[in-house]
């Protein structure tokens, strides 16, 4: 792999006239033309930097300034057009709205899953011919008198569907896409069937196409959301909605979606009981001495019939920090699985059951070790309990390490013991992108001494576990797994360390089938075995 390096002196204006300062930019860009190369090189070019300039801005600079044999496509410079899109440093974009940050190298690549026309020019048409085969355009039933009123909320009560572009940045991001496209048309054609199915003018069957199309292959990880120039929000505005018309159309959910409502059903869990459970394990009121704060721990499924140690830990870490903690013992499954699979009516009755067990306790703070737990009880249940009651619940939610962090307040967490171990961290989905918690997780581990942090390649790269996927389409999430599971062992690492129940499960079961043994830690695994050291 060649990286040439090219530069013209001289040119004392930028496009528009704007003046240029001494620094550069090292745009590091792909370049391949499958007519006369064997393999793709990398070049490097020193573009003038200017505040504000885009990505863009960068192509246009280097072809009209220093290589005009560059391919790239752009359009309209307003992001509207989507014909744009690359990738940069790893995650897709919109060239004409990202900014690049001066003193970082910008390495600028094409889509991936098409096939490279020339450098950063990609055939979409195996996107657009899958489009094109689920008839993305109303079908009406009748022609409609003139003039025909259309009302917005008639159209696409979301606000958001009718915004895609069409430049697929998210086929190039998506998990499950990268293992089987050929299983999950992705998330731009859900988004039209989405749109035309809340389109009330709409005719056709959308909810089949969309089931036919790998429905329930999304893990619902939030990547196409980060990397959408129009931050549009697929899994929940497009993905569930679809899934709860599937289940009220008696197409979904899939069989082993039915067997985790089955065990809600009947006992309250999502998971089948194997061991003590944590709840019958404790009283409902941990004290300790002097108290600084009081908090409801809500420990989700995983952690009450299978990973008790992981709740065990959560709670010493508490206890250590001279929290008390209240366990409500009428506490059931969040609800988290079947908002993601579309049985939203069970769902419902599952927020109303823990809204009671937890209110009854008149504290205003939620501690959780689950990310789906976390994600559901602060997107869903202010959504049911408004519904509802008109208001929602009277207790805000945390993550352990975001308490721990935001609440508490890192400098007051009690300093752990020692401990001699090289760790990676996975950001699980539902954490990060679901609820904004990047950082937290870093900064608690950061205080135990000894420890080394190594960051892994694609560290919030998704590990199948989530939307129902792992419990429907078991295949599809070990492949996905077995892709995180490489980055994991690439690292370097003796560990991996997550802050979610699935993903721990997941990653655990996929290094084992892998062979490695790299071990599985939670955070609060780590500040609890410090803790109680010796």
């Amino acid at each position: 792999m060649s990286d040439a390096v090219r530069e013209k002196a001289g040119s004392g204006v930028f496009r528009g006239g704007l003046a240029v300062t001494e620094e550069k930019i090292v745009a590091k860009i792909l370049r391949y033309d499958p007519t006369q190369d064997e393999q793709h090189r990398y070049e490097t070019y020193r573009v003038p930097y200017v505040p504000g300039m885009n990505v863009l801005d960068v192509l246009n600079y280097v072809y009209e300034n220093l290589d005009p044999s560059l391919a790239y496509r752009w359009n309209c410079r307003a992001g509207q057009c989507g014909s744009c899109a690359v990738i940069l440093n790893g995650k897709p974009c919109a060239a004409c709205r990202t900014m690049v940050t001066k003193g970082k190298t910008a390495t600028i690549a094409p889509l991936i899953q098409f096939p490279v026309l020339k450098d950063l020019v990609v055939d979409v048409k195996r996107g657009t011919n899958r489009l094109a085969s689920v008839r993305p355009y109303l079908e009406r039933a009748k022609v409609q008198p003139r003039p025909e009123i259309i009302k917005q909320d008639e159209v696409d009560p979301s606000g958001e569907l009718r915004k895609c572009l069409e430049c697929w940045a998210c086929i190039s991001t998506c998990p499950a896409v990268a293992e089987a496209w050929q299983d999950f048309a992705g998330p731009t054609i859900m988004t039209k069937l989405a749109r035309f199915r809340l389109d009330n003018r709409d005719v056709e069957d959308r909810v089949k196409l969309a089931f036919l199309e790998g429905l329930y292959n999304c893990t619902t990880c939030r990547q196409c959301v980060e990397v959408c120039p129009k931050s549009i929000n697929i899994p929940e505005k497009a993905i569930e909605k679809l899934r709860a018309y599937a289940v009220d159309s008696a197409l979904g959910p899939l069989e082993g979606h039915i067997t985790v409502a089955k065990y809600v059903q009947d006992t309250g869990k999502s998971v089948q009981k194997m061991t003590t459970p944590f709840l019958e394990q404790v009283p409902e009121v941990i004290d300790t001495s002097n108290p600084v704060d009081e908090v409801i721990f809500f420990t989700g499924c995983l952690a009450d019939y299978r990973l008790q140690q992981v709740a065990f830990n959560v709670l010493e870490t508490l206890k250590r920090n001279r929290v008390k903690v209240y366990i409500p013992k009428d506490q059931q499954c969040c609800a988290s699985p079947l908002f993601r699979i579309g049985m939203l009516k069970l769902a419902e009755e599952q927020v109303k059951k823990n809204v009671k067990a937890m209110e009854r306790f008149g504290v205003d703070t939620v501690v959780t070790g689950c990310a789906g737990c976390g994600l559901t009880l602060r997107r869903n249940f202010p959504e049911v309990m408004r519904r509802i009651r008109g208001e929602p619940q009277r207790f805000s939610t945390y993550d352990l390490t975001e308490y721990l962090v935001r609440i508490l307040g890192i400098e007051k967490v009690a300093p752990p013991a020692p401990k001699p171990l090289k760790v990676t961290y996975h950001e699980p989905c539902h954490l990060g992108r679901g609820q904004g918690v990047f950082k937290d997780p870093l900064e608690v581990l950061g205080l135990i001494p000894k420890l080394e942090l190594v960051e892994m390649r694609d560290y919030d790269r998704c590990c199948g576990a989530g939307g129902g996927v792992r419990s429907g389409q078991r295949p599809l999430a070990m492949a996905i797994g077995r892709r995180k599971a490489e980055l994991i062992m690439e690292s370097g690492a003796e560990a991996c360390v997550t802050e979610c129940p699935f993903c721990y499960i997941q990653i655990k079961d996929v290094l084992n089938m892998l062979g490695s043994d790299i071990k599985t830690y939670y955070v609060a695994d780590l500040l609890a075995e410090s803790y109680t050291k010796p």
